[in-house]
């Protein structure tokens, strides 16, 4: 099974180095900021760091099974960052 993970990172230089080196070694580059993993728990520790280090990450199954609508994708991710804001 494949995972994807998209964050966002501030501007500061060291930290983005280093969330992408361990990204290189772990995952395969889909987009910029949009990273696919064959192991989850590769992905965790990625989104762990990228948190950590004041940023923000959201992750997904890969799956070609799922259809959304844009509007349903706009209102899934204004709620996921909602509750990303709210903890």
């Amino acid at each position: 099974m494949a995972y994807l993970l998209i964050f966002d990172l501030d501007g500061r230089s060291t930290i983005r180095r280093k969330v992408n080196r361990y990204l290189r070694r772990e995952a395969w580059m889909v987009q910029h900021s949009v990273w696919k993993f064959q192991d989850i728990r590769a992905l965790q520790k990625a989104a762990e760091f990228i948190l950590a280090a004041g940023g923000r990450a959201l992750a997904f199954v890969e799956s070609d099974r799922i259809f959304l609508a844009r509007s349903e994708v706009k209102r899934f991710l204004e709620d996921v960052l909602n509750r990303t804001l709210a903890t």
